[in-house]
Protein backbone atom coordinates (compact mmCIF):
# COMPACT_ATOMS: atom_id res chain seq x y z
CA UNK A 1 0.00 0.00 0.00
CA UNK A 2 1.42 3.26 -0.92
CA UNK A 3 2.31 6.04 1.39
CA UNK A 4 -0.64 8.89 2.15
CA UNK A 5 2.23 10.98 3.63
CA UNK A 6 0.53 12.41 6.49
CA UNK A 7 3.66 12.95 8.70
CA UNK A 8 6.03 15.46 7.68
CA UNK A 9 9.44 15.99 8.99
CA UNK A 10 11.75 19.51 7.87
CA UNK A 11 14.72 20.61 8.56
CA UNK A 12 16.29 24.31 7.90
CA UNK A 13 20.03 25.28 7.57
CA UNK A 14 21.37 28.64 7.80
CA UNK A 15 24.23 29.40 5.89
CA UNK A 16 25.98 32.58 6.48
CA UNK A 17 27.61 33.72 2.72
CA UNK A 18 31.48 35.28 3.90
CA UNK A 19 32.22 36.59 1.45
CA UNK A 20 28.64 38.99 0.66
CA UNK A 21 27.97 38.88 4.40
CA UNK A 22 24.30 37.28 3.37
CA UNK A 23 22.23 34.80 4.61
CA UNK A 24 20.43 31.90 2.98
CA UNK A 25 18.23 29.56 4.72
CA UNK A 26 17.95 25.70 3.44
CA UNK A 27 15.08 23.91 4.09
CA UNK A 28 14.29 20.52 3.13
CA UNK A 29 10.77 18.24 3.54
CA UNK A 30 10.19 14.45 3.66
CA UNK A 31 7.57 12.34 4.38
CA UNK A 32 8.13 10.90 8.53
CA UNK A 33 6.24 7.67 7.57
CA UNK A 34 8.25 6.47 4.38
CA UNK A 35 11.36 8.82 4.11
CA UNK A 36 10.06 9.87 0.81
CA UNK A 37 11.83 13.95 0.24
CA UNK A 38 9.69 16.26 -0.90
CA UNK A 39 10.34 18.80 -3.99
CA UNK A 40 9.62 22.39 -3.61
CA UNK A 41 7.15 23.56 -6.70
CA UNK A 42 7.00 27.02 -8.66
CA UNK A 43 10.54 28.34 -7.77
CA UNK A 44 12.92 28.34 -10.60
CA UNK A 45 16.92 26.69 -9.93
CA UNK A 46 19.72 28.38 -9.02
CA UNK A 47 20.72 31.31 -6.37
CA UNK A 48 19.06 34.34 -5.95
CA UNK A 49 20.25 36.46 -3.05
CA UNK A 50 17.53 38.40 -3.19
CA UNK A 51 14.66 35.92 -3.61
CA UNK A 52 14.30 32.21 -3.43
CA UNK A 53 15.20 29.32 -5.49
CA UNK A 54 15.89 25.54 -5.46
CA UNK A 55 18.38 23.43 -5.65
CA UNK A 56 18.67 21.23 -9.17
CA UNK A 57 17.04 18.34 -7.97
CA UNK A 58 14.13 20.38 -6.09
CA UNK A 59 14.74 19.01 -3.07
CA UNK A 60 15.91 22.38 -1.31
CA UNK A 61 14.79 25.77 -1.16
CA UNK A 62 17.14 28.35 -1.29
CA UNK A 63 15.90 31.42 0.80
CA UNK A 64 17.51 34.51 0.99
CA UNK A 65 16.77 35.73 4.06
CA UNK A 66 18.56 38.86 6.39
CA UNK A 67 18.43 39.90 10.29
CA UNK A 68 14.89 41.78 10.70
CA UNK A 69 16.71 45.06 11.73
CA UNK A 70 18.27 45.25 7.97
CA UNK A 71 15.40 45.39 6.25
CA UNK A 72 11.76 46.56 5.19
CA UNK A 73 8.97 44.21 5.99
CA UNK A 74 7.27 43.38 3.07
CA UNK A 75 3.98 45.48 5.34
CA UNK A 76 5.71 48.50 5.74
CA UNK A 77 7.20 48.56 2.01
CA UNK A 78 3.18 48.39 1.31
CA UNK A 79 2.61 51.68 3.29
CA UNK A 80 5.75 53.33 2.12
CA UNK A 81 4.62 52.57 -1.66
CA UNK A 82 0.96 53.55 -0.96
CA UNK A 83 1.90 57.00 1.11
CA UNK A 84 4.02 57.41 -1.84
CA UNK A 85 0.85 56.87 -4.06
CA UNK A 86 -1.12 59.83 -2.00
Amino acid sequence: MACKHTNFGASVKVARLEDTGRFMAEVRVKCEDCGEPFQFLGLEAGLDMQGARVSLDGLEALLSIAPNSQVMSPLLRLAAAARGAQ
